[in-house]
């Protein structure tokens, strides 16, 4: 399994590519690594020093090689602990006030029926009515995409022979892409795999094409599922989770391929605030979590290609192992944004050893998914992705008709919680998209998109 102790992913410093120029008001748009603000960081965090002192070992011959997960090639389904022990007592658990953890009370529409999973019998008319009973009162039920840009004074725009130019140039697009005309401009809204977007923006430069969503192809080996902890079989999931009041703001990867480094990023902010009870945790910064990803997989380059998420990261445990041994910075000091952080990396790697994830990355099976969230653990979920979700409107729920194929590509987002047979999900594509940035995903649709599930099991302190 692959062994992130003392950071062996890490460029040596005489080949950093820049990684550790500082940012500041020199003429060379930098300052030396000696500069006040570096003697700050060492000055302030104990760890610092600590840090610098493992940069100077030297690198381990067996390096995480992109879409391997370490030694034994499994994507990182090893532990270097005993999970089964670790978490063999359930009065270790996150215990859910009654804010979190919902009944069948807490729904006047729904009946007990809509509680009852879904056997593999539930039809499309099913979970519609089950929609509607759980989510009816939600002030855009029924929306769609179509019907939130006309809320926005677009107009479609429907040329069937420019549509089909338009499928030609980037295969299945006319699926997931919508083209829709505002005071004389055409905008397409929509998803399309971050390749094709190339193909576009170079056919098609009258056309804007910011708006378009991008996901990502599948890289690495899949992770298989492990049987849950005794800690976790032993639980009564509830009729109803929501972590929401848990998450920080949704974020916005932009036209990147960092849709896993928020997923996991958003991941250590929920748990550090279910683990505080307080709401404390500060925005942490995906882009600094992608980098390390990248040092991880073997292909860093420079903060640039970081920012641009390159080619995806890894499924598997190792990503959220990457985050339990080392942590990310807060996103001040790397905004969103920007592809350069805003200091040093010294100063980045010093504020990162203070938010790490704090739980055990774990591959679990969707019918787990209920019981760990009962437990407060929120789980990274990666899926193939298809029209209906292309087509969510302000109420956030994707249609149970969808049957995702792998055709337009695979996309990672942070399962928050259920209602019923329908999963909450974070999503990282700003809160213009579905309901506030979060998503309703039917349980038949998650199960058809090849979803693999990876939970960050947690202990109350």
């Amino acid at each position: 399994m692959s062994d992130f102790h003392g950071r062996p992913y890490r460029l040596d410093d005489d080949d950093d590519g820049g990684f550790f120029d500082d940012f500041g008001n020199d003429e060379d748009g930098g300052q030396d690594d000696d500069s006040d603000e570096d003697e700050y960081a060492d000055e302030d965090d104990p760890d610092a020093d600590d840090q610098d002192a493992e940069d100077d070992q030297p690198e381990e011959e067996d390096v995480p090689v992109a879409g391997g997960g370490g030694d034994d090639g499994d994507g990182g389904d090893g532990d270097d602990n005993d999970v089964y022990d670790e978490f063999s007592d359930p009065d270790d658990l996150v215990q859910l006030d009654s804010d979190a953890a919902l009944s069948v009370d807490d729904f006047p529409h729904a009946s007990e029926a809509d509680f009852q999973d879904d056997d593999g019998s539930w039809t499309t008319d099913d979970y519609q009515q089950s929609a509607e009973n759980l989510f009816g009162d939600h002030e855009f039920f029924g929306d769609t995409m179509a019907a939130q840009r006309a809320a926005e004074g677009y107009q479609p725009f429907e040329d069937e022979r420019f549509m089909q130019g338009f499928e030609e140039v980037a295969p299945g697009s006319s699926e997931t892409v919508r083209l829709f005309e505002r005071d004389g401009h055409l905008s397409a809204f929509g998803m399309v795999p971050a390749a094709m977007l190339e193909y576009l923006r170079m056919k098609y430069s009258g056309i804007d094409l910011s708006n378009l969503e991008v996901t990502m192809p599948p890289r690495g080996e899949p992770v298989q599922p492990q049987p849950l902890p005794p800690a976790f079989e032993a639980i009564e999931p509830a009729d109803a989770v929501d972590l929401r009041k848990y998450c920080t703001p949704v974020g916005d990867q932009g036209q990147t391929g960092r849709c896993s480094a928020f997923a996991w990023t958003h991941a250590a902010e929920l748990v550090a605030n279910i683990k505080s009870g307080n709401g404390s945790s500060p925005s942490l910064s995906p882009t600094y979590t992608m980098l390390e990803f990248q040092r991880m997989q073997g292909d860093a380059q420079d903060y640039a290609y970081a920012y641009s998420g390159g080619e995806g990261t890894i499924g598997g445990t190792d990503p959220g192992r990457v985050l339990v041994e080392h942590g990310t910075c807060r996103q001040d000091l790397w905004p969103n944004t920007s592809e350069v952080p805003v200091t040093s990396e010294r100063v980045l790697i010093a504020d990162a050893e203070k938010h790490h994830l704090e739980g055990t990355p774990h591959p679990i099976a969707l019918d787990d998914a209920r019981k760990v969230l009962s437990a407060g653990c929120p789980v990274h979920v990666a899926i193939n992705t298809g029209p209906g979700f292309a087509d969510v409107g302000r109420d956030g729920m994707v249609n149970a008709a969808e049957s995702p194929s792998g055709r337009h590509g695979r996309h990672a987002m942070l399962m928050v919680g259920y209602t019923g047979n329908f999963y909450i999900v974070k999503n990282s594509w700003g809160e213009n998209w579905g309901d506030k940035g979060y998503a309703y995903i039917p349980r038949n649709v998650m199960a058809a998109a090849d979803p693999e599930l990876v939970a960050v099991l947690v202990k109350k302190d």
